[in-house]
Order: C-alpha cells, then sequence, then structure tokens
C-alpha cells in the first residue's frame, strides 16, 4: 500500500508557506480533519481574518498562538472535543511574559491579543514539542533576536528536528546549542520566510506502524511503500521496537515489509514517540511473555487518555493490559487469538486503527462504536483497509 503524507510535515510546510511573501505549493496528495484545519486557518491567516477554526488539532492551535502574538493581531481559536483543556502551559505563561494577554485556561475558544516580543523564551523539554515547534516558527518575524531554552531532555526531539528541517526549507536560520542539562535555539531576529517554489510532503511514519503492525501479528505480509528510511520523523523507530520483539521486517528500496512473526515481550520507552503506544500494546497483546511500555504519561492529555483507552479497549477484545499511572504492563497471548467484540472509539483516531487492526487477530468480529473518529488524520482508513484485504473481521 502507499502510505498517506506525514502530518507532521504537512502542518509546518503549510503555516510557513503561507508566511512567505510568495507561497510555495504544498504538494500533499492527502488531507484530514487536522490537515485542513490548519489548511483553513492558514487562509484566514493570509487574509487578515482573526478567527481561526482548529477543530481537534493541538499542533495547529500550538503553531499558530505564538504567530499572532508575533504578528500582533488578534487570534480568536476556535476548538472542539477536549483541545481547549488539554494543556497551554508553559506556552501560555511564556507568550504573557513576553507582551500578549490570552483567555483563562480551559476556556472556548482561545484568545490571544498583543505584541509578542523578542528575548529569551524557557520551556521544559518534557512538554509538548508543540510549545517549541510554535515558538521557533513565531520568533523569527520579530525584529530582535531570542532564545529557546529548553530546560532538561528534550522528550519528543524528532517533532523539534522536523520543524527544524522545515524552517531551514522555507530560508528560515537558527542555532542549536547543547546547555548544561538540556539546549537552547538562538533565534536572529527580522528574517523572512523564502521557501521553495515546490514542496512535496514525504510519506507519514505514525499511520505505517499501524500497517507494519498488521502485516507482523496477521497472516500476510505487509508492503507500504512512500516512506524515507533516514526520515527524522521519530516514529520511523517502529522498526526497531517491532524488531526487538522479534518481528521480520525487510526494506527493499522505498518499500518495507513487515511479514507473519513470532513474537515476545520486550520493553519500551515511548517517552520520546508516544504515539507508537498503541501500535506496541496491540503488537505487545500477542506476544509471549510480558511488555512493559514506560514513560508513558504524556499519553493522558492526547485526544483521550490513551493509557485508559488503549488498556480498557484491548481488554474488552480479550487482552490482558494493566494500566498504571505512567505505563502500560501487557502480559501476551503466546499468539492465542484475542476474542473481538464491540469496542468505542473514545473520540481518538489512533484508538480505532488500533482496534481496527486488532480485529487481524480475534476469533470473533469487532464492532467500533464511533469509528468516524478516523477521520481526524485518515478519512478513508477503512476503505484502504477493504482494499488491502484486511478488514474482513470488521463488522
Amino acid at each position: 500500500m502507499d502510505i498517506i503524507p506525514s502530518k507532521s510535515f504537512a502542518h509546518r510546510a503549510y503555516l510557513c508557506s503561507a508566511l512567505s511573501d510568495h507561497p510555495s505549493q504544498v504538494i500533499c496528495r492527502f488531507t484530514s480533519e487536522d490537515i485542513e484545519a490548519t489548511r483553513e486557518c492558514v487562509r484566514a491567516l493570509r487574509e487578515g481574518e482573526s478567527v481561526m477554526e482548529c477543530g481537534e488539532s493541538g499542533s495547529t492551535l500550538r503553531f499558530l498562538l505564538p504567530v499572532m502574538g508575533a504578528l500582533g493581531r488578534r487570534g480568536v481559536f476556535m476548538t472542539k472535543g477536549r483541545l481547549a483543556d488539554r494543556p497551554l502551559s508553559p506556552l501560555r505563561e511564556e507568550l504573557e511574559r513576553h507582551g500578549c494577554r490570552l483567555s483563562p485556561p480551559g476556556v472556548s475558544p482561545v484568545t490571544i491579543e498583543g505584541q509578542l516580543t523578542s528575548g529569551v523564551y524557557v520551556i521544559p523539554g518534557n512538554v509538548s514539542s508543540q510549545f517549541i515547534s510554535g515558538l521557533l516558527t513565531a520568533l523569527p518575524l520579530l525584529p530582535g533576536n531570542s532564545t529557546v531554552v529548553i530546560e532538561g531532555p528534550l522528550e519528543s526531539s524528532a517533532y523539534v528536528d522536523i520543524t527544524a528541517e522545515v524552517l531551514t526549507r522555507f530560508g528560515i536560520g537558527w542555532v542549536k546549542k547543547i546547555t548544561g542539562d538540556g539546549c537552547c535555539y538562538e533565534i536572529p531576529g527580522g528574517q523572512m520566510y523564502q521557501g521553495p517554489r515546490q514542496y512535496v510532503v514525504e510519506g507519514d511514519w505514525s499511520n505505517a506502524a499501524f500497517w507494519l503492525c498488521a502485516g507482523v501479528i496477521g497472516k500476510e505480509p505487509v508492503t507500504v511503500r512512500g516512506l524515507r528510511k533516514d526520515s527524522l520523523q521519530g516514529d520511523r523507530r517502529i522498526v526497531d521496537i517491532l524488531r526487538d520483539f522479534g518481528a521480520e521486517l525487510r526494506w527493499d528500496g522505498s518499500e518495507i515489509t513487515a511479514f507473519p512473526s513470532r513474537l515476545t515481550g520486550t520493553e519500551v520507552d515511548v517517552s520520546g514517540v508516544p504515539d507508537l503506544a498503541p501500535v506496541i500494546a496491540l503488537a505487545a497483546s500477542v506476544a509471549s511473555g510480558r511488555t512493559d511500555i514506560n514513560n508513558a504519561g504524556r499519553l493522558r492529555l492526547k485526544e483521550s487518555d490513551r493509557l485508559t483507552s488503549v488498556a480498557e479497549s484491548l481488554n474488552a477484545l480479550g487482552a490482558r493490559v494493566r494500566e498504571k499511572k505512567d505505563k502500560l504492563v501487557i502480559r501476551g497471548s503466546g499468539g492465542a487469538s484475542l476474542i473481538g467484540g464491540y469496542v468505542k472509539s473514545w473520540g481518538d483516531h489512533r484508538i480505532v486503527m488500533m482496534e481496527a487492526m486488532a480485529s487481524l487477530v480475534c476469533e470473533h468480529k469487532v464492532i467500533i462504536r464511533g469509528k468516524e473518529a478516523v477521520s481526524k488524520s485518515w478519512p478513508g482508513f477503512f476503505q484502504e483497509l477493504e482494499r488491502a484485504g484486511l478488514a474482513g473481521n470488521l463488522k
């Protein structure tokens, strides 16, 4: 199958293009609710509008808040689902410390007004990398130089690396320096975005992970095309993680094939790849022995509380998953089938994908209530499952 374009790269490319005097043609042969939210907001940005329809897209909100501040424009960000409840601290405090005023926490719409000023911005490394990416995108627009100081290890460093790469492609300079307990980004002020004539969005490792898992736990190999082996996307780690379980995966040019494999439990630190947790939990459910998914506390702040939704969904299908404060402990079936049955979507696209792929190892059919939640990242997901011949145990 041909994988869809990367949502992470698409968000950044559309925003950087909108900030350019001569916008680039962003080639993204696919859309989703999140990508459409960013496209609609950058259209509003270029046309001088103040109301931004973010939907449930955290990237859209967290990238555009500091950008509107840097432009000195009032922004009214309309949100849906859990987005208004997802944390904005410490980005909120840093924006307010540098001249902006925001609406109270937990209130929708989220509003910002005032003129952002250059200076030193301090963000802990263990919070959402979207805060850092938003600042790196906004600060070059200010007249003065700025520094983003990241205190402690940067957990989701791959997402910041993606931001830095896209900024470079659009003519923005930055300098990364290692500090005593973390790192910092020095951002010269007074820069202008100047993008390439065309920008092609690369394939999405986050979504490819579900298909590679399907090949490993199912009865037939699955081949995924359109991925960069050397991608900056952190979720490319799924290949190494599945191999740690004992899975067989082979590269052939830009194609990678996952083969049905006997899996053995392992330990996985997901602090840098939280979006892989549902995939890993599914693989662990049919492996032999115990799997620990560690440093997963940030999963509680996603579209659903993913520690709870992963555990309860897989348990409803017959798996043995124990939820702890910041981890999951899974006792695998040793290759035996799960049961199947009814599950709910939790309003979370990645939970729907996990439940759908779980049907490959269930004795009875899987019925997903609210499966339309998958449209947040992949509206055609179930049609693609049918085309691949993997939807036979879904009802």
